[in-house]
């Protein structure tokens, strides 16, 4: 960020903010400040409140909110509203036929069948791996042979710019 103070005058409720305005994350460390850091990471945990303010990062201003996450404060920048894509502006999203009961009700079931705690361990970034994996064999000397495996595109998809 290029400025190391960040005024706070606005506060709100976390999960009021639609997720699909997050872009990125920053962990923010005290600098010659740990005891108002320490009080605002309290009050924040106690709370459920956060900061949202703008900001100046690398010349660009910035909406960010300032929260509380694992016994730190992280600043996420937001995009702005015309930076999300409104799905309703879409005819092919707004004139979907209703679902039937019983269609509805048959996949009420599945998604209760498949219904899981939340796991993100179990998620891995294959393409990063098989590159460290590719780069390590690299470094003994060895020749590696290299995968594609890449998920082969769906027929009759249309890619739309994401929110």
């Amino acid at each position: 960020m290029s400025s190391k103070l960040i005024k706070l005058d606005k506060f709100v409720n976390f999960f009021q903010v639609d997720p699909h305005y997050f872009e990125r994350s920053f962990l923010l460390i005290p600098n010659n400040s740990e005891k108002p850091y320490a009080l605002l990471r309290k009050v924040f945990e106690q709370t459920g409140m956060d900061a949202i303010e703008k900001v100046t990062m690398s010349t660009k201003e910035r909406v960010v909110l300032i929260h509380y996450y694992q016994n730190a404060i992280v600043a996420t920048t937001l995009r702005y509203p015309d930076e999300v894509t409104d799905p309703s502006h879409f005819a092919e999203i707004r004139d979907l036929p209703e679902a039937g009961e019983e269609e509805l009700a048959l996949m009420t079931k599945i998604v209760d069948k498949l219904t899981t705690d939340l796991d993100l361990s179990v998620f891995h970034h294959d393409y990063k791996e098989r590159i460290e994996a590719l780069i390590k064999s690299k470094m003994k000397g060895e020749v590696a042979q290299v995968e594609d495996k890449r998920p082969k595109k769906p027929a009759e998809s249309r890619r739309v710019r994401s929110p």
